[in-house]
C-alpha cells in the first residue's frame, strides 16, 4: 500500500534580530547615568545627614544654654529693686550677673543694725565691732545667715555687697557678722571702706546671685552661683567650644548698652532703666567630619532676649 504524505508549505521564516551596537551603547550610557546619579544622590544624602548631625549637636548645646540663661535672668530683680547705680542685672562684655532675694518659702528677712543707744546718727568709721565686723538685731529670735552667704548691706540709699566669713550669735537679741575686706563682689561695690554706718536705716539681707562668663583659656561658658573664700566665683562649665559670648542691656528708651552707668550725664542708661538683656553666643561643634565643611568644625551664632517681669514691674510701679 502506498501512503501519501501531505506536505504543508509554510511561508519564509522572519529573520532573527538582536541589539545593534548603537542601541547597546545608548543603553549602557543611560544606565551609567542613572547609576552615577543614584550614587551621587546617596552620597549627597549621607553627607547632608552627617552635616545635620553635627549641626544638631551644636543646636542641642545652644538650647541648653538658652534655657539656663532664660531661667536665671528671669530671676533678676525678685525683691531687689534696682537703683541708677546698683542694678539687679549687669553686663560687661563677656560677663553677665543677676541678683535677687531668695524665698524659702518666705522672703529672706531683713536684719536691722544693732543700735547701741548713742545719740550720734552714725557709728565711727569702720564696722560697729571692728573694721570688718557689724552687729545686727535678730528677727523673730532667729538668724538665717551663715558663713559664705552674700548679703546686701543697705545704708540709707547706699548699697554694698558683703561676703560673710562668720556669723556669731550674741545673746537672744543680736548677732555679729564678719565679712571679707574687698571692694568688689559680683562686679559690684562691696565692703564699707569710708562708708559710715547709720544707727537707723542700716540693714542686711541675704542675696542670691548668678554669673555667666566666657573662659577664653578653655573656650568654655562658665556659670557660678557661689563665691569662694577670696570672693571669686566658683565656676561650673555650661558649654564647651564657645567662640564668643556677648551680653548687652536693654533700656526703657529702646536703647541697648554694654553696661549701665548711673553717674554720667546720660539718663537713659541708668540701672533702674534696665528692662531686659540681649545675649549672643557663638558655639562650635565639638566633633569634626572629613565629609562636612572640609573637615573643619561647624560654628553657629545664637541670640536670646530676656525681659524679666520683675524689671518691668519695677518700671510700672515707679
Amino acid at each position: 500500500m502506498i501512503q501519501h504524505r501531505r506536505i504543508h508549505h509554510q511561508g519564509p521564516r522572519p529573520a532573527r534580530r538582536g541589539f545593534t551596537l548603537p542601541e547597546v551603547l545608548i543603553a549602557v550610557t543611560v544606565g551609567m547615568i542613572v547609576l552615577v546619579s543614584a550614587v551621587n544622590f546617596s552620597v549627597s544624602s549621607w553627607t547632608t545627614r552627617r552635616g545635620w548631625t553635627l549641626r544638631e549637636t551644636v543646636d542641642r548645646d545652644a538650647r541648653f544654654v538658652g534655657l539656663s540663661l532664660a531661667r536665671d535672668v528671669q530671676e533678676a530683680g525678685i525683691a531687689f529693686t534696682s537703683t541708677p547705680v546698683f542694678a539687679s542685672v549687669d553686663a560687661g562684655g563677656d560677663t553677665l550677673s543677676v541678683l535677687s532675694v531668695p524665698f524659702s518659702p518666705a522672703e529672706a528677712p531683713v536684719y536691722p543694725i544693732y543700735d547701741d543707744g548713742d545719740p550720734a546718727p552714725t557709728y565711727p568709721p569702720g564696722g560697729t565691732c571692728g573694721a570688718t565686723c557689724i552687729e545686727f538685731q535678730r528677727v523673730d529670735g532667729r538668724v538665717d545667715l551663715a558663713a559664705g552667704d552674700v548679703v546686701r548691706l543697705q545704708v540709707g540709699s547706699v548699697r554694698r555687697l558683703l561676703l560673710l566669713t562668720s556669723v556669731t550669735p550674741m545673746g537672744t537679741t543680736q548677732f555679729r557678722v564678719t565679712f571679707l575686706p574687698t571692694g568688689r563682689l559680683v562686679n559690684r561695690p562691696a565692703g564699707i571702706d569710708s562708708l559710715l554706718l547709720a544707727r537707723t536705716g542700716t540693714s542686711i539681707q541675704k542675696t542670691t546671685f548668678v554669673m555667666y562668663w566666657r573662659d577664653p583659656a578653655r573656650r568654655s561658658l562658665m556659670r557660678a552661683d557661689r563665691l569662694d573664700a577670696s570672693g571669686q566665683p566658683v565656676p561650673s562649665m555650661m558649654a564647651s567650644e564657645v567662640e564668643a559670648f556677648e551680653a548687652r542691656l536693654l533700656f526703657t528708651a529702646g536703647t541697648e548698652h554694654p553696661s549701665y552707668n548711673g553717674l554720667d550725664a546720660d539718663t537713659t542708661n541708668d540701672g533702674n532703666d534696665i528692662i531686659g538683656v540681649k545675649i549672643r553666643t557663638k558655639l562650635r561643634s565639638q566633633r569634626t567630619d572629613p565629609a562636612v565643611s572640609g573637615g573643619q568644625p561647624i560654628s553657629r551664632w545664637y541670640e536670646w532676649q530676656v525681659a524679666p517681669r520683675n524689671l518691668l514691674y519695677e518700671k510700672s510701679r515707679l
